[in-house]
């Protein structure tokens, strides 16, 4: 089975107390490195692997249209409750099938380390696609273990960067940070978030 399966198959075992942990921490919180660099004025927001709906509620709140994918019936069922007015689809990537349009602002949070390594050229390809010229894709990138039903693999920070940058897209920032929950920390999980804009044909 491939790490995005099992993976998979622990969020689904595990997502009542997943989603009680996700909501614990507020969006504006978790996002404060990059929060500037959100758009201004309402756009169309893809949300790759919503979990919650956390995010999707808060990009709702601040007045921007809102699509938001997870391959996990659980989490889908918990987003349609909290953002109503959304488009959910249960889908994932690399292939986000589902996934029509573009998109002014995409968001793969705690989503990378799960894609294995063989796919995550083709779906950062498949992103880019997805975003409007302008658009911006947020992206966190977690380094350290995982949770034992959650595999995850290293993720080369670099080699996404330079797989962004073959396809046209252009970093505005890149933010090392701690994790936000104690257990993480206290097993030394770090994150890189990323925030690249999309400027021209790939």
């Amino acid at each position: 089975m491939r790490v995005a399966q099992q993976a998979v198959a622990g969020y689904v075992t595990h997502a009542p107390a997943l989603i009680a942990q996700y909501n614990a921490v507020p969006s504006d919180t978790i996002y404060a490195g990059v929060r500037d660099l959100l758009p201004d004025t309402p756009v169309k927001v893809l949300d790759v692997g919503t979990g919650s709906g956390r995010d999707a509620e808060w990009c709702a709140s601040l007045g921007h249209t809102v699509t938001a994918v997870d391959p996990v019936a659980a989490f889908v069922a918990e987003t349609m409750r909290r953002v109503p007015a959304a488009t959910i689809l249960r889908d994932r990537l690399p292939t986000l099938a589902s996934v029509r349009g573009h998109y002014g602002l995409i968001l793969v949070n705690g989503v990378w380390q799960h894609v294995d390594p063989q796919d995550r050229a083709a779906a950062l390809r498949r992103l880019s696609g997805l975003l409007d010229l302008g658009g911006r894709l947020i992206l966190s990138l977690r380094h350290g273990p995982g949770h034992p039903d959650r595999p995850i693999v290293p993720i080369d920070t670099g080699a996404t960067l330079a797989q962004g940058e073959a396809l046209g897209l252009k970093m505005l920032r890149r933010v090392e940070t701690g994790s936000l929950q104690a257990g993480n920390t206290a097993n030394g999980v770090t994150w890189t978030w990323l925030v690249f804009e999309r400027d021209g044909e790939a």
